[in-house]
């Protein structure tokens, strides 16, 4: 869980692909869409980060942690559940957009021998639900992206 955590507090701080990859993800980390599209590596990250880099107020709560598995010691999946939020301004616009809803990951950890700390190699979205209009339409295409 410790791993989970630390790639929010960064993903929340607006951390780069370099700082993410330094401190908390592996080399090879993907994410996206497990039936879609899916940023890979270092420059996929970047990639990812950028799409979301609207953002300026967000929180990322894990209410569920389940089917732990360790496929050896060096490796685990996990899924969670979790409740977002998401805010952004655009520019021009009177108030804010709010993103809310609930969506669930399947989560791969790596521990590198050389650090004996876990790692993400790989955060996958598997779902979503209690999407309000504006998440709903941010995820509504999983083969593109993100609609931002």
């Amino acid at each position: 869980m410790d791993a989970i955590e630390r790639y929010f507090d960064f993903l929340q701080a607006h951390a780069s692909a370099t700082e993410m990859i330094e401190n908390v993800l592996t080399d090879d980390f993907e994410t996206g869409f497990a039936d879609g599209f899916r940023w890979r590596g270092a420059d996929g990250l970047a990639e990812f980060l950028d799409a979301r880099s609207m953002f300026f107020d967000e929180s990322h709560d894990v209410l569920q942690l389940t089917n732990v598995t360790r496929a050896d010691e060096h490796s685990i999946q996990a899924q969670t559940r979790l409740r977002f939020f998401l805010r952004r301004h655009q520019q021009g616009a009177a108030t804010s957009e709010e993103f809310t809803g609930q969506v669930w990951h399947t989560w791969r950890l790596r521990r590198e021998p050389s650090e004996g700390r876990w790692r993400i190699a790989a955060q996958i979205v598997d779902g979503f639900a209690q999407l309000n209009d504006n998440a709903a339409t941010l995820f509504a295409a999983p083969a593109e992206g993100l609609r931002t």
